[in-house]
């Protein structure tokens, strides 16, 4: 038999080899690479990009539907002046004082307005250079007046499908809310 060499010349031998690789691994990554960086590029711009503008159709509507808030508004003001001001961006000052007498009515009751109307616009039309109409099957199921003290609902505005051409008009550069016409026709959504 053969007697075996102890290997503890060899281990040390191999600690040292592993050691000295490891240095120079490490001494490796330590170095400063030399890396030649791009040249900076003159100051980047965005392109600015403006909103596209609103189309007729687009302006009718929210003129449309802001009426009908800012009815609300108005009656919920229970302020003559509050309500003037609240519908001078949605009817012809022609129409103000009558709506206004007409709200005065509902105060003396102690009403204010509830819900809201359900828009379910048929079309809009454009009937001239500055006039329109929109033809809504609006739900005014859930809009009406009720008791200010007590919540109790007093009246409301119609049915779920109403069908409703409401007129508008542009003066000085805003749709105004120039009459409502009810149709007796049935409508759908």
């Amino acid at each position: 038999m053969r007697k075996h060499r102890p290997l503890a010349g060899r281990g040390l031998a191999t600690v040292v080899l592993l050691c000295g690789l490891v240095a120079a691994v490490a001494a490796c990554g330590s170095s400063q690479a030399r890396v030649t960086l791009p040249k900076k590029a003159p100051r980047a711009r965005l392109a600015r990009v403006l909103p596209a503008a609103p189309s007729q159709r687009q302006l009718v509507i929210e003129a449309y539907e802001g009426y009908w808030q800012a009815t609300n508004q108005a009656i919920n003001s229970r302020d003559s002046s509050a309500a003037k001001s609240i519908l001078t961006s949605y009817v012809p000052g022609g129409a103000i004082s009558g709506l206004v007498t007409g709200m005065k009515v509902l105060w003396r009751q102690g009403e204010v307005a509830f819900g809201a109307p359900v828009f379910h616009i048929v079309s809009v039309k454009m009937t001239g250079a500055r006039t329109a109409a929109v033809h809504d099957c609006i739900d005014l199921s859930h809009t009406g007046f009720q008791n200010r003290r007590t919540g109790v609902i007093v009246g409301g505005l119609g049915q779920s499908h109403d069908y409703l051409i409401t007129t508008l008009a542009l003066e000085h550069g805003r749709w105004l809310v120039t009459g409502a016409i009810p149709v007796v026709r049935s409508c759908a959504y």
